[in-house]
């Protein structure tokens, strides 16, 4: 059964993680401008791809950080 905590942190990591997620996306776009000279499909290509990758690295790493920082606090 979930507690208001439980829905907390999983509010609360699911944001942090998502953000996360969406700035290395940023950073791989203005890179790909930067650098220049790739089609835009590639870079768009990259760009989903930088985000499920950085997704699925985060998530449990911030999960973990807020459930235990949850715990310390309760």
């Amino acid at each position: 059964m979930e507690t208001a905590v439980d829905r907390r942190v999983i509010r609360v990591s699911a944001l942090w993680y998502t953000g996360i997620s969406l700035a290395v996306v940023g950073l791989f776009l203005m890179l790909a401008r930067v650098v220049g000279g790739y089609p835009p499909a590639a870079i768009y290509g990259g760009a989903v791809w930088s985000f499920l990758l950085s997704m699925i690295v985060t998530m449990p790493v911030v999960t973990a950080h807020f459930t235990r920082r949850a715990r310390m606090e309760a």
